[in-house]
């Protein structure tokens, strides 16, 4: 063997190694990158999934009322109606959603992004300078009538006082004549 084959070789091998350790990189990579974000949320709950978890149990169980457990909103945190209802039986436009008890707190940075005129595409965000503690209500019915009867029942419109403000009834509107509706409200912690 001379010197060439050995060159060629060993450029093969050095190819084919190059080649091993990119595959094993990515695998290792796909499978540890979900476990390293997992541990590297502050509280372990990050507001899109547990709303999507709750949604995705409670779109198929009319009247019943839910809450996330209590989650860190870090700042420009965003929970859009579309992200929401992606593989779900159920569009953007029957998700109504509304901030709830931050509505009369504006120092929390709180703003529900087209709910006021019924967009189809309404969005919680939050806008504050450091994390904020709260918790999701989730509550999902046949129609609009029955949800927001579950509304007034659960007290998620102006009931006891603690969810003044914005009105879900208000936003909940865009569901109106379309069938199946949830809504999606900011509770404090």
């Amino acid at each position: 063997m001379n010197n060439k084959e050995k060159a060629h070789r060993s450029v093969k091998l050095l190819m084919i190694m190059i080649a091993a350790i990119v595959i094993l990189a990515i695998v290792i990579f796909g499978i540890l990158n979900p476990i390293i974000m997992s541990v590297m949320t502050i509280d372990g709950t990050r507001p899109w999934s547990e709303t999507k978890n709750l949604l995705t149990d409670l779109v198929g169980s009319p009247g019943v009322l839910k809450h996330t457990p209590e989650m860190t909103f870090e700042p420009n945190c965003v929970i859009a109606a579309n992200d929401l209802v992606r593989g779900l039986p159920i569009t953007s436009d029957r998700i109504c959603m509304s901030i709830g008890q931050f509505a009369e707190d504006p120092v929390n940075g709180f703003e529900c992004i087209g709910c006021e005129d019924a967009s189809d595409n309404q969005r919680l965000v939050y806008h504050g300078s450091s994390n904020q503690s709260a918790r999701l209500a989730v509550v999902c019915n046949v129609n609009l009538e029955e949800l927001n009867n579950d509304l007034e029942e659960y007290n998620l419109e102006n009931g006891d006082g603690s969810w003044e403000g914005t009105s879900i009834k208000d936003a909940c509107r865009i569901c109106e004549g379309k069938g199946k509706c949830c809504a999606v409200v900011l509770k404090r912690s």
